[in-house]
């Protein structure tokens, strides 16, 4: 005969199992710039914003900021390094979710070439590379003023920008972007370009 101690101590450690990913998944990490399957620290895509927000400030106090982002979506942005680069990390949410969270490299941005912002590219990559493994796939798309030279490692999508005409380079890695387009367009880069922290300058 099985004793009601022993069935219920089963059922107890079931739940406690069941709910393990889940919980982990959930679970803020004390690194803010720690790299995960679905975003970086506490931003994670699909995400409740509010959430998210409480987890930044938390483990960001110093630099942790959220508002109103340039194309009118809920932001949440801090610094931190990606190996050696000092970069910005923002999540943008849409109707109180997480829809993209993109990691901008805040310096340098005046390369001599195309080939040269493909290398920044490729360097800014090293973490997320190490992490997920060789770009899968590599792309470009021509606009009207820049040159979109797109990689994608895993879960994340690696995107230079170059601009011909003023030698600027401009490099990201975005979660949550799956075709070259970001949620929140052209201006988010040339924005947090200008408010970058005075520390990574």
């Amino acid at each position: 005969m099985i004793r009601p101690g022993l069935v219920i101590t089963g059922l107890l450690a079931a739940v406690a199992a069941a709910g393990t990913p889940l919980l982990a998944r959930h679970l803020a990490p004390d690194d803010p710039m720690a790299l995960g399957d679905d975003g970086i620290g506490p931003l994670r895509v699909g995400d409740d914003f509010a959430r998210a927000e409480r987890l930044a400030f938390r483990v960001a106090p110093e630099t942790a900021f959220s508002g109103i982002g340039c194309a009118g979506l809920d932001e949440i942005r801090f610094d931190g390094r990606l190996g050696p680069h000092p970069v910005g990390v923002m999540a943008m949410a849409d109707q109180g979710r997480i829809q993209e969270i993109e990691a901008t490299l805040y310096s340098p941005v005046q390369m001599d070439g195309k080939d040269e912002c493909r290398a920044l590219r490729d360097r800014f990559a090293e973490p997320f590379i190490h992490r997920f493994g060789p770009f899968e796939d590599r792309w470009e798309i021509s606009k009207p003023v820049s040159t979109e030279l797109l990689a994608r490692t895993g879960p994340v999508t690696v995107r230079a920008r170059w601009f011909a005409a003023g030698g600027s380079c401009y490099v990201s890695a975005h979660y949550g972007m799956d075709d070259g387009s970001s949620v929140d367009q052209d201006s988010a880069l040339a924005a947090v370009g200008s408010q970058a922290h005075p520390d990574f300058r």
